[in-house]
């Protein structure tokens, strides 16, 4: 019985380290890609230049910790731990021609392999904002 429990006890605690691996740092390592190719459709709702109201493609707004994390019309776009559920990463996945690839085609930059797998890491090591709760660069503006 005590090895028994000394096996679970060693086991448990892999499982936890595991979980706790740091991934990327999203405000230094995966904030400025995202932000390069994501915002400009998915920020606040607010009026353009031309005093048009813009509202946030899908619902999805990524300037602040919190609606990132909500998600949008589809429900979250992370899952923490999972990439393989997080439609955030998936859509960055699609063949460019897939209507729901992201970002769409000369709307932004396409991520690099680099870029996929740097997010990806972060997503698998628990998606950590760390300090990052919003961005100030994007505040609303109008």
């Amino acid at each position: 019985m005590r090895i028994q429990t000394t096996l679970i006890a060693i086991a448990g605690f892999g499982v936890a380290s595991a979980a706790n691996a740091e991934g990327p740092d999203f405000e230094k390592e995966i904030w400025p890609f995202v932000k390069n190719s994501c915002v400009q459709c998915h920020q606040p709702e607010h009026k353009d230049e031309r005093g048009r109201t813009r509202r946030p493609k899908g619902d999805l707004v990524i300037t602040n910790k919190a609606d990132f994390l909500k998600g949008g019309e589809d429900g979250p776009v992370i899952v923490a731990g999972k990439p393989e559920e997080s439609s955030f990463l998936s859509r960055t996945k699609l063949d460019m021609s897939h209507d729901d690839h992201m970002p769409p085609e000369g709307k932004a930059d396409e991520w690099t392999a680099e870029q996929k797998a740097a997010f990806e890491a972060w997503i698998k090591a628990g998606a950590d904002f760390g300090k990052w709760e919003r961005d100030p660069e994007s505040d609303v503006k109008g």
